[in-house]
């Protein structure tokens, strides 16, 4: 733990991915005045998983410890693979970010690092935010909200994740066999052969060896299912996919995330800016968020470099309005959706699949996918959408 001053230039809420990217943002920017990070947490463990497809460039490409060129889609003896050389999916673990990071935020004169400090009310003054912490008071010129559904900024008209909100809630285990089972050059991303249970269910497969893997059940839908039946549900696939009746756990994984749109329109301080989850870097049909991160807080440093800091939006209207449509067409029929991304997988070349999850899809790469889907859920999803947005 760190001390900092009580008052900062820039005072960072949360010592996540959002929270962490930006200091290390605004160090790489040249950002020589002062930046305090505060964050509940009392050190970094592994504790989190990203993947995404290499298509941005970002500060972080140096740390991924994995990449495919290959992943499929499974349902039951089905296997549709895509494929991509130029944009290969990634996996970066937790760890290796925050050793890396960390590092250089510890080594940086103006910057501090507070852990275990829970922060608490948020309010703006004449000149400057005060932020009422275990830590005592702290105040900044600037307060960054990297706190995600927790933090000041999560807005009002937004549900807290839970019963009843859209979400994918996944548990997964990082396993050891002592059979090589796993095929290491093709990342599973969806295998739908699972019990169904009203939602969208498939299992997750990254292959780090032959015999190493991580293993997840992932549902999206309203409720999700309790911890010990996902936990069922991993034994149950590593039993049939594998035909495996022993395995050793490293560790397991659970998250759950908001699959919602965060939409901004009128900050109500230039002073208290979201970033990361708050500020809608979650991509709501995908649930992915790394790469967006980093877009986010590449261009919000760069704002604080030049001398104005405020908020930046997070994706493009087109992507929204598709994103809009899936999750439409998904809450209306949440089981049968799985056939929904077998066409799409089937039918959409791995390149232009990798960019529209990553926010690069060119307006080819959205009609060949709009092509390759079934047409009359994804019409009628578009009509509710529009007369959604015209009722408001």
């Amino acid at each position: 733990m760190s001390t900092a001053s009580p008052h900062a230039s820039y005072l960072i809420l949360g010592a996540g991915l959002a929270g962490l990217s930006l200091a290390d943002a605004l160090l790489r920017r040249g950002v020589r005045s002062s930046i305090v990070v505060a964050d509940a947490r009392d050190d970094f463990t592994n504790d989190r998983t990203w993947g995404f497809w290499d298509v941005h460039p970002h500060a972080y490409r140096g740390l991924v410890h994995q990449r495919w060129s290959q992943w499929s889609f499974r349902s039951g003896a089905t296997d549709y693979r895509q494929s991509s050389v130029v944009a290969p999916y990634c996996y970066l673990p937790a760890d290796r970010f925050y050793q890396d990071v960390v590092s250089r935020l510890q080594a940086a004169p103006n910057c501090s690092l507070l852990l275990g400090t829970k922060v608490g009310n948020v309010r703006q003054e004449a000149t400057r935010m005060t932020v009422e912490t275990s830590a005592g008071e702290l105040s900044a010129t600037h307060v960054f909200d990297a706190l995600g559904t927790r933090g000041p900024t999560w807005p009002s008209t937004v549900p807290q994740p839970g019963p009843g909100v859209l979400c994918q809630r996944f548990l997964g285990w990082f396993v050891e066999v002592a059979e090589p089972v796993f095929d290491p050059s093709c990342v599973t991303l969806m295998d739908f052969d699972v019990t169904p249970n009203g939602e969208l269910h498939f299992v997750y497969v990254l292959p780090f060896s032959s015999t190493r893997a991580l293993v997840e059940d992932t549902t999206i839908g309203l409720d999700g299912i309790p911890l010990s039946a996902h936990r069922r549900e991993v034994q149950q696939y590593l039993s049939h996919r594998y035909g495996l009746t022993t395995w050793q756990i490293e560790r397991e994984e659970v998250a759950t995330i908001p699959m919602l749109q965060v939409k901004r329109s009128d900050q109500s301080s230039q002073r208290l800016i979201p970033v990361g989850t708050a500020a809608g870097t979650v991509r709501p049909s995908s649930g992915y968020a790394f790469v967006r991160t980093q877009l986010q807080v590449a261009a919000l440093a760069a704002r604080v470099a030049e001398g104005h800091p405020s908020a930046v939006p997070v994706g493009r209207g087109r992507d929204e309005f598709l994103d809009q449509v899936f999750l439409n067409v998904l809450q209306h029929d949440p089981e049968a959706f799985s056939r929904n991304l077998m066409l799409l997988a089937k039918r959409l070349p791995g390149d232009r699949f990798a960019r529209f999850m990553m926010d690069a899809a060119s307006p080819v790469d959205l009609l060949s996918m709009i092509a390759a889907l079934p047409k009359p859920p994804f019409v009628r999803g578009a009509v509710r959408v529009g007369c959604e947005h015209l009722r408001r």
